[in-house]
């Protein structure tokens, strides 16, 4: 499994590293300033967390699609690909969907550990996706 691969291998321990502080900054960049708005206005928590993530989950396919990662994959020297050949929209659409929610990111990238592949670096949706992400 990946947590085999991941449990002795250097490399792919920074490269989930590299991805965990892309989603980090790319947190701060969408949830800091859009939970500072809906605070001002009065949005309720749980509406906000939705309208968060789901405007979360639009950047970064929205980034994805277009040039290949988000600003926080950038700053981290990642770049998401198609395993055969260009990065589509619907592909972007596809690996990204967990982001809606953290618990559903988390779950798709034990899933993605868990399921015995060529590629330890995919999460479930990067899988389903036929995509991956690479040191840029």
């Amino acid at each position: 499994t990946g947590f085999d691969y991941l449990s002795r291998d250097k490399a792919l321990q920074a490269h989930w590293l590299r991805r965990f502080v892309a989603i980090v900054i790319d947190a701060l960049v969408v949830f800091a300033p859009v939970n500072w708005l809906f605070g001002f206005v009065g949005v309720n928590f749980y509406p906000a967390l939705l309208l968060s993530g789901g405007l979360f989950f639009a950047y970064t396919a929205f980034f994805d699609a277009m040039i290949g990662g988000s600003f926080g994959k950038m700053l981290m020297s990642l770049k998401s690909v198609s395993i055969a050949g260009k990065l589509d929209p619907a592909q972007a659409l596809m690996r990204n969907i967990s982001k809606v929610l953290f618990p559903v990111l988390l779950l798709d990238w034990i899933i993605g550990m868990l399921v015995d592949t060529n590629d330890p670096r995919q999460k479930w949706t990067d899988q389903l996706a036929n995509t991956s992400v690479i040191l840029h």
